[in-house]
This record gives C-alpha cells, sequence and structure tokens, in this order.
C-alpha cells in the first residue's frame, strides 16, 4: 500500500454523503461492503483509497457505523 501522508474529508450536503480519502489516482472506482452505507473506493489491484458513508443525516446519536476495510478482490478490473 502507497504511504498516507493525508486524509482528505468533506461532507457533500446535497448527496448527504461523507467522503474521505487518503490516495487519490486515476481510475479509481467505489466497491460496495457487507454495510449498506458504505463503499469503498480502490483501485483495478483492489487496493484501498477512500471511503463514502451514505445518509449522514439519518444516523442517530450514538449509531455506529461499522465496517471491515480491507482489500478488495477485483473481477476482471474496473468496468
Amino acid at each position: 500500500m502507497d504511504k498516507i501522508e493525508r486524509v482528505n474529508v468533506w461532507y457533500d450536503q446535497a448527496g448527504n454523503y461523507l467522503d474521505v480519502t487518503w490516495i487519490s489516482k486515476a481510475g479509481n472506482f467505489l466497491a460496495e461492503t457487507e454495510n449498506d452505507r458504505v463503499n469503498v473506493l480502490v483501485d483495478d489491484s483492489g487496493n484501498l483509497s477512500g471511503f463514502k458513508i451514505y445518509g449522514i443525516t439519518h444516523l442517530n446519536d450514538g449509531d455506529i457505523v461499522d465496517v471491515a476495510l480491507s482489500p478488495v478482490t477485483v473481477k476482471g478490473g474496473a468496468s
């Protein structure tokens, strides 16, 4: 994995999601996780470079969004 030197976090009010990235590369794409609220941003080798949490305004005080952030198996590369 590339060395993480900076983390970029922003909230998209119109889309109602929180976006967190630490590596910005051409060709990154979103992949699903076991949690419907979370997608991970990966490259064509399955290396993680960020994630998005959807429905932020629908979370209640104390809600936990739990998901394993691990490399993704990419079948046939990004499409």
